[in-house]
């Protein structure tokens, strides 16, 4: 089963009941989900965290949030977990809690006791949520719902790889206080520059607060348009493009495409290692959203990428990408 451990902010299990568990110094945790999510009722109005100090709710996609987790962690910012509603749906829906304990904590790993069920408790106290799912928008807007709902005054950081903050911030109705940006796993580690986009209807305090919490995060902000990947990942999904072009068409191997863009341009990383760190599904999915975006062939991603994907071969993580790892 999944242990968590009480460090502040303390956390509570949501009982069938709905109501929280009293905290106890270290507890096991019993997972009973309500499977129908009310985000309607009669909310309180909260001044949120006065002192300035943020306090962030992360969702998304498990490998990023563990990356980013170890972003906050390492900067000393307060954060909370709250997993996917349809993943909680999916493995209550198996009435295995023992089971569902393990994978969570294998999801996770060492920020596991970190995740929060019920947001009940929490009501009003998170300063920031951060979403980093790829999919597409309509597909956790049930999550950001639920997190957005309990906390009506909180900046909502999404990333867009394949979708607008406009858009994100339409489906979800956080428009008034949507930012974008652009992270991917490997990469939002070693960047010192983040791209920042605004929704057409983000008010400004909204982006105030969304620059304050990257700059302590260690990132320097550049403030771009609202675009589908914005700067640096959509510089990048294109480059990788043409190289697994050259690849596919016999021009070069991947090792001499990337020792060439090494050398020639002074990369710190080769195009194709590259694409392999970030996961080839990830740079397809930035194409993709690219194309359905802007309706034009240069986005198209090439075959390869889609042949590499069928056969598993995803990068780095999977063991197998352009280049095999052991």
């Amino acid at each position: 089963m999944l242990m968590v451990k009480n460090h502040p902010p303390r956390y509570t299990t949501p009982t069938a009941s709905g109501m929280p568990t009293a905290a106890t110094a270290t507890r096991f945790v019993r997972f009973v989900i309500v499977r129908s999510y009310v985000v309607s009722w009669a909310m309180n109005v909260y001044d949120i965290n006065d002192t300035g100090a943020p306090n962030v709710l992360l969702t998304g996609e498990a490998d990023f949030l563990q990356e980013f987790a170890g972003i906050l962690s390492r900067k000393g910012v307060a954060f909370s977990i709250l997993p996917a509603l349809d993943l909680l749906d999916e493995l209550e829906s198996e009435n295995d809690y023992d089971g569902v304990g393990k994978h969570l904590s294998e999801e996770y790993g060492p920020y596991a006791e970190r995740l929060v069920f019920d947001l009940h408790p929490e009501e009003g106290t998170f300063t920031h949520i951060i979403d980093l799912s790829v999919t597409s928008p309509t597909e956790h807007r049930l999550t950001i719902d639920y997190a957005a709902t309990f906390n009506p005054k909180a900046t909502v950081i999404v990333n867009v790889l394949c979708a607008t903050a406009t858009e994100i911030g339409m489906i979800t109705e956080t428009g008034n206080r949507v930012i974008g940006v652009a992270l991917v796993p490997s990469v939002m580690s070693t960047m010192t520059t983040i791209d920042m986009a605004a929704g057409l209807n983000t008010e400004p305090r909204h982006v105030e607060s969304a620059k304050g919490l990257l700059r302590q995060l260690g990132y320097a902000v550049e403030v771009v348009q609202d675009r589908v990947g914005l700067v640096q990942m959509r510089v990048l999904a294109m480059l990788i493009n043409e190289a697994a072009f050259a690849v596919m068409e016999g021009l070069a191997t991947p090792e001499d495409i990337d020792k060439a863009m090494m050398l020639g341009v002074n990369y710190p990383k080769g195009l194709l290692a590259w694409a392999d760190e970030i996961g080839i599904a990830i740079v397809t999915l930035i194409l993709d959203g690219l194309r359905r975006e802007y309706e034009q062939e240069r986005y198209r991603p090439c075959v390869l990428l889609k042949q590499m994907m069928r056969a598993g071969w995803t990068g780095k993580a999977a063991g197998r990408g352009f280049y095999t790892y052991r």
